[in-house]
């Protein structure tokens, strides 16, 4: 396989992958998948002091204008990115003693860009972003998109779990109070 007729098989998976909506029982199956991503995370940041319920004062504009950003960037932007780009859309088009080390591989590179972007972009931000536990968690939720991309074989479930976990993590976990402490 020639480097160009993979870099085409990746952007056909991508296209077919962003223009695939999924059904009534794929959406159930990733429901389940955020279920049990929330039933392992809610407990282990909630002991750890990463999550603290709060809600953040900010005006309506504000809100909705962070939701969007938020649904662009992180979720679009890095679910393009670590499942569409990086994995096969269908984990049985390769060997899977080919898919798992390719889903590991993609799943460290999802977790280790967090602390990364943070020190390139926002320094401040780095003694959340490379928090061991923060960590853990970024990576339980990289398993449960990785899950359900590959359930759905299509890239909105994952997108709005990330959506979904980081705008409730920012606005009623403490996310947005440990940011601004920096």
């Amino acid at each position: 396989m020639t480097i160009r007729s993979a870099l085409l098989g990746r952007l056909n998976d991508l296209r077919d992958a962003i223009t695939t909506i999924p059904d009534a029982r794929s959406w159930r199956a990733c429901a389940l998948v955020y279920l049990l991503f929330l039933t392992c995370a809610a407990p282990i940041g909630l002991l750890s002091g990463l999550l603290k319920p709060g809600v953040p004062r900010q005006s309506a504009t504000e809100t909705i204008a962070a939701g969007v950003f938020l649904f662009a960037r992180p979720a679009l932007v890095e679910e393009i990115v670590f499942r569409g780009l990086l994995l096969p859309r269908d984990p049985r088009s390769i060997p899977r003693s080919r898919a798992v080390p390719v889903a590991i591989v993609a799943l460290a590179v999802y977790v280790g860009a967090h602390p990364l972007n943070a020190l390139l972009t926002w320094p401040a931000s780095l003694t959340v972003f490379g928090n061991p536990v923060y960590l853990g968690l970024t990576t339980l939720l990289g398993i449960a998109c990785t899950a359900a991309y590959w359930i759905s074989k299509s890239i909105w479930p994952p997108v709005a779990m990330h959506w979904v976990t980081v705008i409730v993590w920012l606005w009623l976990l403490g996310g947005q109070t440990l940011l601004t402490k920096g």
